[in-house]
């Protein structure tokens, strides 16, 4: 297709004239939320913003929020924004166009009227920073709308969208012809203007990479808004370059304070560059560690449990309070390439950590601002180690010896423990001591452990980066361990022939003396601290013989005693064993019923405290049995055992628990007759023949 070239007449040459040339971006700062806000009041674009309803005609006609189509051809926009006005002339979109389009929003009774009058403000104030701002938006917009309406706008898709007749065809075509479809390319274009001009530096570059082709220079249709803007953007990022060069050479000339400078002007002019910050942060810790930094410019930095406090003193003389607020950076020493911000917006002179990783040096970085500027060099903090101590350290008398319980931090790979005291007992501890303890990671217990008083240590140990152990200070307690008796070894039960006592004897303990006590409670292990049970419970009066002592009891019937041997010396006893004797009840009134030819139900009073009972059967040649449970007994359901059709005995027997010393009473039994036999078979039914043949009248001789 031939082009018009410059001084010929479109109708004498026959060329066609050249494409309009189309944005390349909305230039708008905050588009995304002013298009946002358009699409929420109905409008296409913002040409439908502008045009305000119109007051009512005197005989009271309604006039609608557009114009009708037969009466207005639509606005031009390729050579500025203009819509139709009386007597068919074209209004140019200046100032007062615009405000009188706010003024018929906030007069009209639409229901969208504060809204789109909030709008037409934003409009304004684009018309104001640009004379062709408007111009530049709207037919940014149109393109936006017709390229994503098909992959070949034409014409009728641009007039639809309210754009003159005589424009349309242009516009489409040059839309068709390489308009930018929605995708990264589109989305770069339009939030550029969000990060730049900024000091968002690399953000911006990364924009710029991304905006669509032919939208810089000079190999296709030019846009000088996007074009100025990066032209900013590369200017930023050379003098950048240049700041960073400056002060990576300072810093190895060891002129720190020289390469302070040049890093924070770098940073100053890119925010979000990592190597300016890793640079600023890295020499601000080097000035930090010179003797020579003052005492004023340092950041002093705590460690409370799991927190870091810092405080730092206020700015230089002349500024106020108020009119710097600070950022914290924490990055693990020697790495300020991996800094985190902690706080950011501080206005007073302190700040607290409470997430602050543990078991590695960390540095802290307060970076002073003014209006959300950089004011000055970080000041950065010694390395700061936390490793937070154990917590609830509490220590327990036990027989021979303590227990040490405590809560570890959860981050703590390791917790040890160290003792110093001297042992009352000549047993290897007639001297001070300072022994490492073996625990597990949150209890201690230290036995055997001679009587005296003893400081325990307790540290946590936290893994650095390295995979080494970094200790944290020392948490003590002190415990008094005592002397306390020996248990009893042994506990031996003999049976009286008249079945019902028994005789319990015992050895007495090493040290302390031997108790036995009717015990109240379940059962205990042998050496477990019961010093607070022995003044609560009689104990049961013992006979010595010899070099044992004797108990001798008669449990009732239907009784159950437990025992256990206790050594007492002074006011701390420890148990030994244990013993539980059982007396059954006798079984009275046994019945025994046979409910079929090999089955027999029995019912009996059930013998407490027995858990089971025994069911046997004999006839003298043959037997069996069967076990009963208390639970099943209790429930009512019948005992029904399998015998013989002979006549047979049935003894039913308590059984104890098989922890238990049993006085067992005498077996019940009782005779359960034989079966009576089966009746005799019927005789077997005649045929008819049979008892016609058998008349006597056929038998007769003649």
């Amino acid at each position: 297709m031939a082009l018009l070239r410059p001084g010929e007449h479109p109708k004498a040459s026959g060329a066609h004239p050249p494409l309009p040339v189309l944005p390349r971006c909305p230039g708008l700062r905050g588009y995304h939320q002013l298009r946002d806000d358009m699409r929420g009041l109905k409008f296409r674009h913002a040409a439908d913003a502008l045009r305000a309803p119109v007051p009512a005609a005197a005989h009271d006609a309604v006039f609608g929020t557009l114009p009708k189509a037969r009466t207005d051809d639509g606005f031009r926009v390729l050579d500025g924004l203009w819509f139709p006005a009386r007597g068919g002339i074209w209004e140019r979109v200046d100032l007062p166009f615009v405000r009188r389009a706010r003024g018929r929003w906030l007069s009209s009774s639409d229901p969208r009227a504060d809204t789109a009058a909030a709008v037409v403000d934003t409009l304004e104030t684009l018309l104001r920073d640009d004379a062709m701002g408007l111009r530049h938006l709207v037919l940014w917009e149109v393109c936006c709308l017709l390229r994503d309406g098909g992959e070949r706008p034409g014409e009728a898709a641009a007039v639809a969208l309210g754009v003159h007749r005589s424009e349309a065809g242009q516009l489409a075509s040059a839309v068709a012809a390489g308009f930018p479809a929605a995708g990264p390319a589109r989305h770069a274009a339009e939030t550029l203007n969000d990060v730049w001009p900024g000091v968002r530096l690399r953000a911006a570059e990364r924009l710029a990479a991304r905006l669509p082709r032919a939208s810089e220079y000079p190999d296709g249709p030019a846009d000088h808004r996007l074009a100025a803007l990066v032209d900013g953007i590369r200017a930023r990022s050379d003098e950048v370059a240049r700041l960073s060069a400056d002060g990576a050479s300072a810093e190895a000339g060891g002129a720190l304070r020289t390469a302070a400078g040049a890093w924070l002007g770098a940073l100053r002019l890119a925010r979000d560059d990592a190597r300016a910050q890793e640079g600023l942060l890295r020499v601000a810790a080097l000035l930090a560690d010179d003797t020579f930094t003052p005492a004023d410019a340092k950041v002093t930095a705590v460690t409370d449990d799991r927190a870091v406090r810092l405080t730092w003193c206020a700015p230089e003389r002349g500024s106020r309070l108020g009119d710097v607020s600070y950022r914290v950076l924490r990055f693990p020493d020697g790495a300020p390439g991996l800094a985190v911000e902690t706080a950011a917006g501080e206005t007073g002179l302190a700040s607290v950590d409470g997430d602050a990783p543990v078991g590695r040096p960390l540095r802290y970085a307060v970076v002073p601002l003014r209006r959300d500027r950089i004011a000055g060099v970080p000041r950065v903090t010694a390395p700061v180690l936390l490793t937070p101590v154990v917590t609830e350290l509490r220590g327990t008398v036990v027989p021979g010896g303590v227990r040490l319980r405590w809560r570890p931090d959860p981050a703590a790979a390791e917790v040890r423990v160290t003792r110093s005291g001297t042992g009352a007992d000549t047993g290897g501890w007639g001297e001070s001591s300072l022994v490492r303890v073996a625990c597990e990671h949150d209890r201690l217990l230290d036995v055997p452990l001679a009587p005296g008083t003893y400081t325990y240590e307790v540290r946590c140990g936290y893994r650095d980066p390295d995979g080494d152990l970094v200790w944290s200070r020392g948490v003590t307690v002190t415990v008094r361990a005592e002397r306390w008796p020996s248990p009893v070894e042994e506990l031996t039960v003999r049976r009286h022939p008249d079945g019902e006592r028994v005789t319990i004897a015992w050895r007495p303990p090493a040290l302390g003396d031997g108790l036995l006590l009717p015990w109240p409670a379940g059962p205990v292990e042998p050496g477990t601290d019961v010093s607070d049970l022995v003044g609560r419970v009689d104990r049961i009066p013992a006979t010595a013989v010899g070099a044992e002592s004797h108990v001798e009891l008669a449990p009732a019937p239907e009784q159950r005693v437990r025992v256990t041997a206790v050594s007492v010396l002074g006011e701390r006893a420890v148990s030994g064993p244990s013993l539980v004797i059982e007396r059954p009840a006798a079984i009275d009134e046994l019945r025994v019923r046979r409910v079929a030819a090999d089955r027999a139900e029995l019912h009996f009073d059930w013998p407490e405290p027995a858990v089971l009972v025994r069911a046997a059967w004999t006839d003298g040649q043959r037997g069996g049995e069967r076990r009963v449970a208390r639970s099943a007994h209790r429930a009512g359901h019948p005992v029904v055992i399998p015998v013989p059709a002979a006549e047979c005995t049935v003894t039913v027997t308590p059984l104890p628990r098989p922890d238990a010393v049993a006085i067992t009473p005498a077996p019940t039994s009782a005779t359960l007759p034989a079966a009576p036999p089966p009746p005799p078979p019927p005789p077997p039914a005649l045929s008819r023949w049979t008892t016609w043949w058998r008349r006597p009248w056929l038998r007769r001789r003649p």
